[in-house]
């Protein structure tokens, strides 16, 4: 398994640095390729994962940050997105139950989350964040790909 991770500020700019940082680790991969449909839906859920750390926890107030690991395997990545405390206590990501109609102006980024990983959830306390997974086929064997 390659792991990588690293920190960013919680300011907006930091979600295309967080987007450009998974995709280099998912493209750079020595041991794994990652297909491209693979790694355009990782670029959108972190884009959705660091958007919602900096809106929705303390990741996002001045002096805030948040990390983001990235792990990789034979034919299936894991996200991490490691943030701060939630802004209102007691609160978990959930989906809106009404995220998908057309007149609402917020409200879709984990119902997309949802349609495009094969499993998302929160992290594990005492960690906060959200995690998401993706899975693919892998149908091109690599000699030089690591076996676990």
């Amino acid at each position: 398994m390659n792991v990588s991770s690293t920190a960013f500020a919680g300011s907006p700019y930091s979600v295309a640095e967080a987007r450009a940082f998974v995709t280099a680790c998912l493209r750079s991969n020595p041991y794994t390729f990652v297909p491209d449909e693979v790694v355009e839906r990782a670029e959108l859920i972190t884009s959705e994962l660091a958007t919602n750390a900096l809106r929705h926890t303390r990741s996002g107030d001045p002096g805030g940050s948040y990390e983001v690991h990235v792990a990789v395997e034979h034919s299936e990545i894991r996200v991490e997105i490691h943030t701060r405390e939630p802004r209102l206590p007691h609160t978990v990501p959930h989906v809106v139950s009404r995220a998908n109609d057309p007149t609402r102006i917020t409200g879709r980024g984990l119902y997309l989350v949802d349609l495009l990983a094969t499993r998302w959830d929160s992290l594990a306390p005492p960690s906060k964040g959200v995690y998401f997974v993706l899975h693919w086929k892998n149908t091109v064997d690599y000699p030089l790909a690591r076996r676990d």
